[in-house]
């Protein structure tokens, strides 16, 4: 008899392999913050046009930020919720934040 891969049984195995990373608020919530290939097509889209501006070393701060948040918002789990939080997070923070999620949602090596 052959097993069946389901959907549920795949989603499950590539959120495993991709794991997101959790940050804790200043309430206590935790947000998790999804690896840019467990996103639609046009969330990612999106984030790397934005990720393209963070990383322009010609872009002024107040649009180096606004493409942070707008990175950060696109992957976080709760968005509603973690708008709070970036709002209290200074550029500086957001900037280690960003960078500690791409670090830690790299591909694994095949």
């Amino acid at each position: 008899m052959t097993n069946i891969l389901t959907f549920d049984d795949l989603m499950a195995e590539v959120e495993e392999t991709y794991k997101a990373i959790p940050f804790q608020g200043p309430t206590g919530e935790v947000f998790n913050l999804r690896a840019l290939v467990l996103l639609p097509r046009h969330e990612r889209k999106a984030i790397l046009d934005a990720v393209k501006i963070v990383n322009d070393g010609e872009s002024d701060a107040d649009s180096q930020e606004d493409a942070i948040d707008a990175v950060l918002l696109a992957v976080a789990d709760n968005a509603n919720g973690f708008s709070a939080v970036l709002d209290a997070l200074p550029l500086a923070a957001k900037a280690k934040l960003i960078k500690a999620w791409s670090e830690a949602t790299q591909a694994p090596e095949a």
